[in-house]
């Protein structure tokens, strides 16, 4: 994929604001596929990091595959292909790769997370749950780890627990696919009384366009993914939806739905009673 660039000055902020936009990645994503702290791109973007040091420049280049020296003159240079990053040519996704399992080797035994396309359960049939949990307020990204997988570098997400459900019930009752559903936990009160704190959710990540108004997991790009009801909002051009919290006392938001990521549609819901 080649990406368009200008060699005007721009600040660090607008640096990063775009070359995130044109990878199509979000700023934890970007950290935590090159190994940073996973909040050093995110603080840049929401104006808590106003430049770098010297050292860290080098780090930031890699994980947004930028040439070193443009960035730190503040011009946007992709890199070249032997100094891209993980995050260049499809090597990671949101939230968790589909990488076709039978198309490229399995990771060497041993290893204790995988991609949702390679992860293989113990039990057969089981779902995995991801560290993840989706905020009702704010939400919380756990481990990425990136696997080798043939010449490439995977990034996915570190499966905490299995959960064997019935595929009929997935499939018939949940309306969801058994290969792409995952399960996250529920944190935060924003969506009580439905959702509690601890509750966990089946979201299936194939269903990541809004296709009518329910529950699904999003996320804003910069902000950690959260749960919430969503709302098309009738014969507005461009299409907006409303951004809803279960809970009373909590106000709703009104975005464009092209700025929103959907991760993919709430399809069940695993509570204490």
């Amino acid at each position: 994929m080649e990406f368009s660039y200008c060699l005007l000055m721009m600040s660090l902020k607008e640096i990063v604001v775009e070359r995130l936009k044109q990878l199509g990645v979000g700023p934890i994503e970007a950290a935590n596929a090159a190994e940073m702290e996973r909040t050093f791109i995110r603080d840049i973007v929401e104006d808590r990091k106003k430049s770098v040091r010297a050292d860290k420049i080098s780090q930031l280049a890699y994980a947004l595959a930028l040439d070193e020296s443009a960035l730190a003159r503040g011009e946007l240079v992709p890199a070249g292909p032997e100094k891209s990053s993980p995050l260049v040519a499809g090597k990671t996704s949101r939230i968790i790769s589909s990488f076709d399992p039978d198309e490229s080797p399995s990771p060497e035994a041993g290893e204790v997370a995988y991609s949702r396309g390679h992860w293989k359960p113990s039990i057969k049939g089981a779902l995995p749950e991801v560290d993840v949990r989706l905020g009702a307020g704010n939400g919380n990204v756990g481990e990425v780890i990136t696997l080798p997988v043939g010449n490439d570098n995977i990034s996915g997400h570190r499966v905490t627990a299995e959960w064997l459900l019935s595929e009929q019930f997935i499939r018939h009752e949940a309306k969801a696919s058994v290969a792409h559903t995952v399960v996250m936990e529920v944190i935060g009160d924003s969506m009580q009384p439905n959702y509690l704190p601890g509750d966990r959710v089946l979201v299936d990540l194939s269903q990541n366009t809004m296709t009518t108004d329910t529950v699904y997991a999003i996320s804003d790009g910069i902000s950690e993914p959260q749960i919430k009801r969503l709302q098309r909002v009738m014969f507005s051009d461009p299409v907006q939806v409303r951004i809803i919290s279960d809970n009373p006392a909590l106000e709703t938001d009104t975005v464009e739905l092209e700025k929103l990521t959907i991760i993919g549609r709430v399809c069940g819901h695993i509570a204490r009673k």
